[in-house]
């Protein structure tokens, strides 16, 4: 239903400036006369068509306003613009899950584990559905021009009556409010979801930071108390073994002073026995030469008895050496085998310290793992929600792009394309031509060739303005094929402004005839034709 509150705006037909009015009536009228059909056929012989009428119509487009920008709907037909958006997980239902589960600190964690790939799901595709939306990019860039050269409606002007109301129109913005609205909360729940599981995160990492420091600094005031207990004993154990090894030392060095000693002793013997051999023997040569047989007898009988006496000394040397070496062998077995009792002692002592030590620290691991553990189990859950966030900004931004600029429109109007129509009958059949917004444009080469061809130039004269707009316009003549009633009103629309029976289009449509046929698209013969037509119509 149409309330009278309702501004209506019309839009022009053609862009031209002089001379407007006679030649668009001019070649409507020449195109509206070209397309009849003139009857005749070879098989089955078609009665001709004549004009009925030839009416200027207002097609309606509805105008909405919608967060600063014009939604703009097809009055005459409801085929849906369907907007895509994905169903993701259910914020809601996490957030609740979540705040459930934030204490303490374990329910957290298997929490966090158990929906690691809650916002990793498969997302759902829908649908939103605006009937008679008009929101395409070609459609909007040509339209937005466009529309800067309507009026106000302050005339009579044939007008069809829309189809689509404007109570349907606003129903279906209110779903639209409702869906954008739910996105938009959803992606602010989104939001809210990533600041709180990071600010609990924290908490938790702030939470085990101090247990950290609380457990280190436990442990070692324990480490400390059992230090003082400890340590004295640690040092009376070391006075005792340092002790030990000295006595053990000193007496192992004496007792290998000592046959150092005997070493040098024994082999000054040695010396002097090597010695008196070579005095004997060289004294029992002597002899042996002088042909002294017993004295040269008496002095080997010495060196045999020298050689046995340096024999026996060599064997008491070896022997000294090898206790010295087995001394002092024993010496070091004996040290090392007190430092081991010494060492061994003194880690039993240190063994609780060790174990405070160990626990210690092995706490302070476990609460470092479960602070990594928390950071890696969150780090998949709000990379999830920020890639839903994205996919619901990019959703919105569907919805924010579905109409032109226009901060300035408040309330819903209607806004009407002029198109004209022209209605053939041939018998009980009417058929129904529309021409789109278009403009006269001057002969080019196209034309000019049909021209020296001998066709007619006249179907090239109206070039549509916006390709979109004539699409939009063509429906109507799909539109009085499908639906009847809308039929009847457009013939009784057309009937009752039948521009043949307007005298002043009449004339407007004979002089402008003579502007075309100066401007080359006319011939003189079709200029004739076309001139007898539009005269015996008047």
């Amino acid at each position: 239903m149409l309330t009278s509150a309702t501004k209506r705006y019309i839009l022009p037909f053609s862009n031209q400036k002089s001379r407007e009015s006679e030649a668009e009536a001019a070649a409507v009228f020449a195109v509206a006369e070209l397309s009849r059909s003139k009857g005749g056929g070879l098989l089955s012989r078609q009665s001709p068509e004549t004009i009925a009428f030839i009416a200027k119509v207002g097609y309606p487009l509805w105008l909405f306003p919608k967060n600063n920008q014009a939604l703009v709907f097809d009055a005459l037909n409801d085929t849906p613009y369907n907007v895509g958006y994905s169903e993701t997980p259910s914020a809601g239902a996490f957030m609740e899950s979540l705040e459930k589960s934030q204490r303490p600190r374990e329910n957290y964690l298997a929490f966090l584990s158990d929906h690691g790939n809650y916002f990793a799901q498969p997302l759902r595709q829908r649908q939103f559905e605006l009937k008679g939306l008009i929101a395409t990019p070609e459609f909007k860039n040509e339209f937005v021009g466009y529309r800067r050269e309507a009026s106000e409606l302050t005339t009579s002007t044939a007008l069809l009556l829309p189809l689509l109301e404007e109570s349907a129109i606003i129903a279906i913005l209110t779903g639209l409010d409702k869906l954008y609205l739910s996105l938009k909360e959803e992606q602010e729940r989104l939001s809210e979801i990533i600041r709180a599981i990071k600010k609990i995160t924290s908490q938790y990492i702030t939470e085990l930071d101090y247990e950290a420091a609380a457990a280190t600094e436990e442990a070692n005031a324990k480490i400390k108390a059992q230090e003082e207990f400890i340590n004295p004993q640690i040092a009376k154990l070391n006075k005792e073994y340092s002790h030990k090894i000295k006595d053990l030392t000193v007496s192992f060095d004496l007792e290998i002073e000592r046959h150092q000693k005997l070493h040098v002793k024994t082999q000054k013997l040695v010396d002097k026995c090597e010695t008196d051999i070579s005095q004997f023997e060289r004294e029992a040569k002597a002899h042996g030469k002088k042909g002294h047989k017993i004295y040269e007898t008496r002095w080997k009988d010495k060196v045999k008895q020298a050689e046995k006496e340096l024999s026996g000394l060599k064997k008491e040397l070896k022997n000294i050496d090898e206790t010295i070496k087995r001394l002092s062998k024993q010496k070091a077995v004996d040290i090392s085998k007190l430092n081991f009792e010494w060492d061994s002692e003194v880690k039993l002592l240190r063994q609780p310290l060790v174990d405070l030590e160990a626990a210690r620290d092995a706490k302070i691991f476990a609460l470092k793992q479960e602070g990594n553990r928390l950071i890696s189990l969150e780090k998949p859950i709000v990379e999830g929600i920020e890639k839903s966030i994205k996919i619901r900004e990019m959703d919105n931004a569907k919805f924010d792009g579905l109409g032109l600029n226009d901060p300035q429109l408040r309330s819903p109007i209607l806004v009407y394309v002029p198109f004209y129509v022209v209605c053939y009958e041939a018998g009980l059949a009417r058929r129904y031509l529309c021409i789109s917004p278009s403009m006269v444009g001057s002969v080019d080469f196209s034309a000019k060739l049909k021209g020296l061809l001998g066709m007619s130039k006249s179907k090239d004269l109206l070039t549509p303005r916006f390709q979109t707009i004539e699409k939009l316009i063509n429906n109507v003549e799909t539109l009085a094929r499908q639906n009847s009633i809308f039929e009847s009103q457009l013939w009784s629309l057309g009937d009752k402004s039948n521009l043949l029976r307007n005298n002043i289009f009449c004339s407007d449509v004979e002089k402008g005839l003579v502007y075309l046929k100066a401007g080359g698209w006319l011939s003189d013969k079709e200029h004739q034709e076309l001139s007898n037509l539009i005269h015996n119509s008047i």
